[in-house]
Protein backbone atom coordinates (compact mmCIF):
# COMPACT_ATOMS: atom_id res chain seq x y z
CA UNK A 1 0.00 0.00 0.00
CA UNK A 2 1.42 3.70 -0.80
CA UNK A 3 2.78 5.22 1.66
CA UNK A 4 0.90 8.71 1.76
CA UNK A 5 3.20 12.03 2.22
CA UNK A 6 2.30 15.33 3.66
CA UNK A 7 2.18 18.54 1.87
CA UNK A 8 4.76 20.94 3.38
CA UNK A 9 3.24 23.36 5.26
CA UNK A 10 4.14 26.86 3.15
CA UNK A 11 6.89 29.17 5.51
CA UNK A 12 6.02 32.64 6.10
CA UNK A 13 8.30 34.85 6.62
CA UNK A 14 9.89 36.36 9.20
CA UNK A 15 8.14 39.66 10.82
CA UNK A 16 10.25 42.92 9.18
CA UNK A 17 11.90 43.32 12.49
CA UNK A 18 13.60 39.75 12.69
CA UNK A 19 14.78 40.13 8.93
CA UNK A 20 16.24 43.60 9.65
CA UNK A 21 17.63 42.92 12.51
CA UNK A 22 20.43 44.59 13.28
CA UNK A 23 23.58 43.52 15.45
CA UNK A 24 26.48 45.18 17.26
CA UNK A 25 29.93 43.95 17.26
CA UNK A 26 31.68 43.78 21.06
CA UNK A 27 33.69 46.90 20.70
CA UNK A 28 33.28 48.70 24.10
CA UNK A 29 31.15 51.95 24.00
CA UNK A 30 32.38 54.69 26.08
CA UNK A 31 30.29 58.15 25.90
CA UNK A 32 32.53 61.60 27.07
CA UNK A 33 31.50 64.80 26.77
CA UNK A 34 30.01 67.35 28.86
CA UNK A 35 26.55 66.77 30.09
CA UNK A 36 24.76 68.15 27.71
CA UNK A 37 27.09 67.09 24.68
CA UNK A 38 27.95 63.54 25.60
CA UNK A 39 29.33 61.37 22.17
CA UNK A 40 29.89 58.02 21.05
CA UNK A 41 31.02 56.80 17.53
CA UNK A 42 29.10 52.89 17.64
CA UNK A 43 29.69 50.24 15.36
CA UNK A 44 26.69 48.21 14.27
CA UNK A 45 26.53 45.39 11.99
CA UNK A 46 24.06 44.59 9.93
CA UNK A 47 23.61 40.68 9.46
CA UNK A 48 20.74 41.12 7.32
CA UNK A 49 20.75 40.52 3.66
CA UNK A 50 18.84 44.23 2.92
CA UNK A 51 19.22 47.64 3.68
CA UNK A 52 19.04 48.46 7.50
CA UNK A 53 18.27 51.94 8.34
CA UNK A 54 19.26 52.92 11.72
CA UNK A 55 17.31 56.53 13.21
CA UNK A 56 17.58 57.78 16.73
CA UNK A 57 19.27 56.16 20.06
CA UNK A 58 18.27 55.83 23.64
CA UNK A 59 20.45 55.72 26.43
CA UNK A 60 19.06 53.33 29.87
CA UNK A 61 20.24 54.10 33.21
CA UNK A 62 18.59 52.20 36.14
CA UNK A 63 16.07 54.06 37.71
CA UNK A 64 16.00 56.77 35.36
CA UNK A 65 13.91 57.58 32.50
CA UNK A 66 14.91 56.79 29.16
CA UNK A 67 16.89 59.43 27.17
CA UNK A 68 16.66 59.65 23.92
CA UNK A 69 19.93 60.41 21.05
CA UNK A 70 20.59 60.55 17.98
CA UNK A 71 22.04 58.55 15.75
CA UNK A 72 21.25 58.46 11.88
CA UNK A 73 22.58 55.80 9.32
CA UNK A 74 21.93 53.67 6.27
CA UNK A 75 24.11 49.95 6.39
CA UNK A 76 24.36 48.14 3.49
CA UNK A 77 23.68 44.39 3.75
CA UNK A 78 26.66 42.69 5.42
CA UNK A 79 28.65 45.46 6.43
CA UNK A 80 29.33 47.08 9.19
CA UNK A 81 28.93 51.15 9.87
CA UNK A 82 30.73 53.87 12.36
CA UNK A 83 27.52 55.62 13.58
CA UNK A 84 28.34 58.67 15.51
CA UNK A 85 25.85 59.16 18.43
CA UNK A 86 24.56 61.70 20.63
CA UNK A 87 23.05 62.23 24.17
CA UNK A 88 22.11 64.94 26.46
CA UNK A 89 21.40 64.95 29.95
CA UNK A 90 20.62 67.42 32.46
CA UNK A 91 23.23 70.48 32.40
CA UNK A 92 23.45 69.77 36.05
CA UNK A 93 24.78 66.42 35.75
CA UNK A 94 27.73 66.01 38.01
CA UNK A 95 31.35 64.90 36.77
CA UNK A 96 32.09 61.20 36.93
CA UNK A 97 31.59 57.58 35.68
CA UNK A 98 28.12 56.63 35.04
CA UNK A 99 27.02 52.55 34.13
CA UNK A 100 24.09 52.54 31.55
CA UNK A 101 22.89 50.95 28.25
CA UNK A 102 22.48 52.41 25.00
CA UNK A 103 20.24 51.26 22.43
CA UNK A 104 21.22 51.85 18.39
CA UNK A 105 19.91 50.08 15.66
CA UNK A 106 17.61 47.51 18.16
CA UNK A 107 20.16 46.35 20.25
CA UNK A 108 21.10 47.47 23.61
CA UNK A 109 24.58 47.60 24.97
CA UNK A 110 26.63 48.36 28.27
CA UNK A 111 27.91 52.25 27.63
CA UNK A 112 30.53 53.99 30.08
CA UNK A 113 29.54 57.54 30.47
CA UNK A 114 32.19 59.86 31.33
CA UNK A 115 31.02 63.17 32.39
CA UNK A 116 33.05 66.09 32.12
CA UNK A 117 33.21 68.89 33.83
CA UNK A 118 31.75 72.09 32.19
CA UNK A 119 32.54 75.64 33.65
CA UNK A 120 29.76 77.67 32.42
CA UNK A 121 29.16 80.74 34.94
CA UNK A 122 26.88 83.74 33.32
CA UNK A 123 27.58 87.18 35.18
CA UNK A 124 25.33 90.12 34.63
CA UNK A 125 26.49 92.79 34.39
CA UNK A 126 29.40 91.87 32.67
CA UNK A 127 30.28 95.22 32.18
CA UNK A 128 30.58 98.08 34.39
CA UNK A 129 31.24 101.83 34.09
CA UNK A 130 33.37 103.27 36.71
CA UNK A 131 35.34 105.84 38.07
CA UNK A 132 38.66 106.56 40.38
CA UNK A 133 37.78 105.59 44.22
CA UNK A 134 34.93 103.46 45.41
CA UNK A 135 31.34 101.97 44.30
CA UNK A 136 29.18 99.42 45.00
CA UNK A 137 28.20 97.08 42.01
CA UNK A 138 25.48 94.44 42.75
CA UNK A 139 26.25 91.21 40.71
CA UNK A 140 23.90 88.41 39.38
CA UNK A 141 25.95 84.80 38.81
CA UNK A 142 23.89 82.08 37.00
CA UNK A 143 25.53 78.70 37.14
CA UNK A 144 24.95 76.65 33.63
CA UNK A 145 28.09 74.25 34.41
CA UNK A 146 28.17 71.18 36.66
CA UNK A 147 30.62 71.65 39.30
CA UNK A 148 30.88 74.06 42.17
CA UNK A 149 31.86 77.88 41.19
CA UNK A 150 33.18 79.71 44.68
CA UNK A 151 33.53 83.42 44.84
CA UNK A 152 36.78 84.65 45.95
CA UNK A 153 36.27 87.59 48.20
CA UNK A 154 39.21 89.49 46.74
CA UNK A 155 40.24 90.05 43.13
CA UNK A 156 42.47 92.16 40.86
CA UNK A 157 43.04 93.38 37.81
CA UNK A 158 45.35 95.36 35.85
CA UNK A 159 44.01 98.33 34.01
CA UNK A 160 45.48 99.31 30.43
CA UNK A 161 45.02 102.05 28.93
CA UNK A 162 46.49 101.11 24.81
CA UNK A 163 49.94 102.14 26.49
CA UNK A 164 52.66 99.74 26.37
CA UNK A 165 53.04 99.03 29.68
CA UNK A 166 50.19 98.06 32.18
CA UNK A 167 48.39 100.65 34.62
CA UNK A 168 48.01 99.79 38.85
CA UNK A 169 45.35 97.22 39.89
CA UNK A 170 41.51 97.70 40.27
CA UNK A 171 40.28 95.16 42.70
CA UNK A 172 36.72 93.50 43.23
CA UNK A 173 35.64 92.80 47.16
CA UNK A 174 32.82 90.32 47.06
CA UNK A 175 30.75 91.33 50.42
CA UNK A 176 29.67 88.05 51.16
CA UNK A 177 31.28 85.16 49.59
CA UNK A 178 29.50 82.11 48.53
CA UNK A 179 29.72 79.74 46.00
CA UNK A 180 27.22 79.14 43.27
CA UNK A 181 25.84 75.28 43.15
CA UNK A 182 25.48 74.24 39.51
CA UNK A 183 21.92 75.26 38.47
CA UNK A 184 21.83 78.08 41.26
CA UNK A 185 21.12 81.77 40.44
CA UNK A 186 22.96 83.58 43.31
CA UNK A 187 23.13 87.83 43.55
CA UNK A 188 25.53 89.01 45.69
CA UNK A 189 27.19 92.47 46.59
CA UNK A 190 30.41 93.93 45.49
CA UNK A 191 32.31 96.88 45.76
CA UNK A 192 35.00 98.13 43.00
CA UNK A 193 38.15 100.06 43.77
CA UNK A 194 39.54 102.52 41.07
CA UNK A 195 43.05 104.17 41.86
CA UNK A 196 42.79 107.67 41.80
CA UNK A 197 46.42 107.55 39.98
CA UNK A 198 44.98 106.61 36.67
CA UNK A 199 45.47 109.05 33.58
CA UNK A 200 42.79 111.21 33.15
CA UNK A 201 43.17 111.60 29.78
CA UNK A 202 43.18 107.68 28.80
CA UNK A 203 40.57 105.47 29.11
CA UNK A 204 41.59 102.66 30.98
CA UNK A 205 39.94 98.64 30.96
CA UNK A 206 40.71 96.08 33.39
CA UNK A 207 38.93 92.32 33.44
CA UNK A 208 38.76 91.38 36.92
CA UNK A 209 37.39 87.85 37.91
CA UNK A 210 34.45 87.11 39.35
CA UNK A 211 34.71 83.10 39.60
CA UNK A 212 34.96 81.69 36.27
CA UNK A 213 33.59 84.89 34.42
CA UNK A 214 35.14 88.49 34.18
CA UNK A 215 33.63 91.27 34.91
CA UNK A 216 35.19 94.07 32.44
CA UNK A 217 35.56 97.68 34.12
CA UNK A 218 35.70 100.70 32.00
CA UNK A 219 36.79 104.22 33.16
CA UNK A 220 36.33 107.01 30.92
CA UNK A 221 38.71 109.81 30.38
CA UNK A 222 37.32 112.41 32.92
CA UNK A 223 39.17 116.17 31.53
CA UNK A 224 37.33 118.42 31.63
CA UNK A 225 37.31 121.92 29.50
CA UNK A 226 38.94 124.04 32.79
CA UNK A 227 41.54 121.50 33.71
CA UNK A 228 42.98 122.11 30.07
CA UNK A 229 42.88 125.50 30.24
Amino acid sequence: MPTSRRKPTPRKDAPRADRARTASVADEIVLTGPPGRLHATVSVENAVSERVSVRGAVLHRSGQEPVPGLATALISPGTTASVPVSVSLSRTTPPGELEAELEVGGTRRPVRVLVEPELDLHLSPSRVLAVPGRQRVPLTLVNHGNVDIPLAALTRARTDDGGPDPGPDVSLTVLDPTTVEPGAIVSVAAELTVPDELDPTRRHVARIPVGTADLEVVVLPRTTSEELT
